[in-house]
């Protein structure tokens, strides 16, 4: 049985590293590559104004399904979104276990090295919130506003957790162990034999079409596995409380009510985002899960322009 487990083990990890290889050969990047000291993070930008939006996505999230908000938004300014370190095409951390403040530490040398010069408008998805509060922590001079899309709050692993325990730190653990353990030749070969049901349905609600078979390359790729194992582990460590953001502009969009145990948690901590600042709105989706800019894309794109527009007032 172990040498049987072995050679499957041989096989598949085989497998994975020759597909991966051959994915990197046929699916280049929409955006550039932008050396930030001996690695490149991958960006991709349109239009032209300022201030600049600059979106954050969320856990292990690439570029791709953010690039019809994108469009959207450079017809008011200049707009960017990127890859972090080990996701999408952007070139794995030489660090050692990522937190909020090299990922912001990242995100700065990528703006700077690119030459897109502040002030900046941070618009940050769940994880991608909790970097933009530490960039604007550690920049405040650089940014002129704030967007929080459903965003994860510091403490979030411990309130939660209090509540429902797979929503906690042990249980954001569990999916990392899980993750790290599983074979991820296996799960490609099952997609390429049509065994995981609603996989390729994920793939064409999320990204354009020009772009579906990018993205299931990504989403199958080794490299995207491993970082999401290190960002999960930034997600299970409580940060403790977010800083004051003064009367900076802000706009907070939280999904709407659903029924889950850690909801009543959850809307009181974007309460509590949408209080750091006393220039602050806070709409809630009406039918919106976490993923506002793809149930609701409009309702993003329309907080983006009013973001930019009250900056400009400002």
């Amino acid at each position: 049985m172990a040498a049987a487990a072995a050679v499957v083990g041989i096989a598949s990890f085989t497998y994975q590293r020759i597909a991966d290889a051959r994915d990197r050969r046929h699916h280049l990047p929409p955006g550039r590559q932008v050396d930030i000291g001996g690695r490149r993070l991958h960006l991709v930008e349109m239009g032209e104004g300022s201030p600049s939006v600059v979106i954050i996505p969320a856990l292990a999230g690439n570029v791709l399904p953010w690039l019809r908000v994108l469009e959207a938004a450079a017809a008011e300014t200049q707009a960017c979104v990127y890859d972090r370190a080990g996701i999408g095409w952007s070139d794995p951390p030489t660090h050692g276990r990522p937190t909020p403040g090299t990922m912001a530490s990242d995100l700065y040398a990528l703006l700077q090295a690119a030459g897109i010069v502040p002030p900046y408008v941070l618009v940050g998805h769940s994880l991608g919130g909790v970097i933009a509060r530490r960039f604007q922590a550690d920049h405040p001079d650089a940014v002129a506003g704030m967007l929080l899309i459903d965003s994860s709050h510091e403490d979030h692993p411990l309130r939660l957790g209090a509540v429902d325990w797979r929503e906690g730190t042990v249980g954001i653990l569990r999916s990392a162990a899980r993750r790290q353990a599983s074979l991820f030749g296996a799960r490609r070969l099952a997609v390429a034999l049509g065994l995981v049901p609603g996989f390729a349905v994920e793939m064409a609600r999320t990204v354009p079409p020009e772009y579906a078979e990018a993205a299931r390359a990504i989403s199958l790729s080794a490299r995207q596995n491993r970082a999401m194992v290190r960002e999960l582990l930034v997600l299970a460590h409580s940060w403790g409380q977010p800083g004051s953001l003064g009367s900076l502009p802000l706009a907070v969009l939280t999904a709407s009510p659903r029924p889950w145990r850690g909801w009543p948690v959850w809307a009181q901590m974007q309460n509590e985002l949408a209080a750091l600042s006393t220039n602050s709105e806070h709409v809630t989706a009406r039918t919106a899960g976490h993923d506002i800019h793809l149930d609701e894309p409009d309702l993003v794109v329309q907080a983006i322009r009013t973001l930019v527009r009250r900056c400009r007032s400002a």
